[in-house]
């Protein structure tokens, strides 16, 4: 049984879309962001017959000068492995075939890429108003001056 309660609505309220409003509705998608590594935690669902591993909090600015919050997990199964790869890889972690000793708090502060955009189902259409990190990726170096030739 619920509980009855009040609460104030705003007309920015009403108007924000589901799950993206606010400012997470500044971010246009798909589109490539930032993403600063602000929070790494552990999460550990084996007993209800799931996986552990991490969930890495990223932060993306908005046009409007803020930040908004997206969560990526990574899990150390092998079926999911490929997504902790490829977060681990946008932060320039050499991996190796073996044991690889890996301090994800290490990388909390470093900024790497990302796609953000929809969820999306098989048959690529979005799936729902929210925003996710798609895919994450190491940022290119800034290429080097290049100096014009006198003639």
């Amino acid at each position: 049984m619920a509980t009855a309660r009040q609460f104030d609505v705003t007309q920015k309220d009403i108007e924000s879309e589901g799950g993206g409003g606010g400012a997470y509705a500044e971010i246009e998608v798909p589109n490539d962001y930032e993403l600063t590594l602000v929070d790494v935690e552990d999460y550990d669902k084996r007993e209800e017959g799931k996986t552990q591993g991490w969930v890495w909090t990223f932060e993306v600015d908005t046009p409007s000068g803020g930040t908004v919050p997206f969560r990526t997990w990574t899990a150390f199964s092998k079926n999911a492995r490929w997504k902790l790869l490829e977060v681990l890889e946008a932060f320039g972690y050499p991996i190796e075939e073996g044991i690889n000793d890996v301090d994800p708090d290490s990388f909390i502060g470093d900024v790497i890429g990302g796609t953000i955009d929809f969820p999306r189902d098989d048959n690529d259409e979005p799936e729902s108003d929210f925003r996710e990190i798609r895919v994450t990726f190491p940022l290119a170096d800034a290429p080097a001056p290049v100096e014009a030739e006198v003639l």
